[in-house]
């Protein structure tokens, strides 16, 4: 889904998360092997060779999320642009060893053969919050705050790139949002509601504007087996 530029939402209920500063990626595990595409389907797996551990904690699915390059803190696009423009498998394991990247997820459309884009956006969040990413290196869940006052304030502090407020009980839907991912940068823009403390922003947090792919996310193709139940 693409984030409309906007001013922070507070009427109805919404969900924040930092404006990650990485490349939008699709993650997609398919019995037991892992495909990244940007945003427009350009295959680049061979240049994050440090996110194949994410096959050991999703045997299949389909995931949306950023891979974020840091330094000191804060996003680095020269190392990043730098990964994405590799082209030898040798020389992206030098660069992952050297300054890995971490991957940020913060959807799932599929897991283990049920497509989630239909569900509402809580729901597919409490069914990735459930998943054991502990075992994938270099892999992490972004964040969800209840206070998009309170988190852009804090974005503003740590100067990073703004926040996306996203619609709760939506669809994941391809291509535009409709305006249910609202991008907001940190230039105090008007708001509904008082903005209280500064949230504690994740360690690394930062931003830069993301896309999406409009590629229809491929839904799995086997049935559900009873051990994955729970997580649905």
């Amino acid at each position: 889904m693409l984030p409309v530029p906007g001013d922070l939402p507070v009427e109805g209920a919404w969900s924040y998360e930092v404006d990650w500063a990485g490349v939008r990626l699709l993650a997609d595990v398919d019995q037991g092997e892992l495909t990244l595409c940007t945003a427009d389907g350009e295959d680049v797996t061979a240049r994050f060779p440090e996110f194949a551990g994410l096959v050991d904690a999703v045997a299949d699915g389909l995931l949306d999320g950023e891979a974020v390059m840091l330094d000191g803190g804060s996003p680095s696009a020269d190392a990043l642009g730098e990964r994405l423009g590799v082209e030898d498998a040798t020389r992206a394991r030098a660069l992952a060893r050297e300054r890995p990247a971490v991957f940020m997820v913060y959807d799932v459309m599929r897991l283990y053969g049920v497509p989630l884009d239909p569900r509402p956006l809580e729901e597919r969040r409490a069914v990735l919050s459930r998943l054991d990413l502990s075992r994938a290196t270099r892999i992490q869940i972004s964040p969800a705050y209840d206070d998009g006052s309170a988190l852009l304030a804090g974005v503003v502090a740590q100067r990073l790139s703004g926040v996306i407020a996203k619609r709760r009980g939506t669809p994941y839907r391809s291509g535009d949002s409709g305006g249910d991912w609202v991008r907001v940068a940190p230039h105090a823009p008007r708001v509904g509601a008082h903005a209280g403390p500064p949230a504690t922003v994740p360690s690394g947090a930062s931003a830069v504007p993301s896309t999406t792919s409009s590629r229809r996310p491929r839904h799995a193709r086997r049935e559900r087996t009873p051990q994955h139940d729970t997580l649905f």
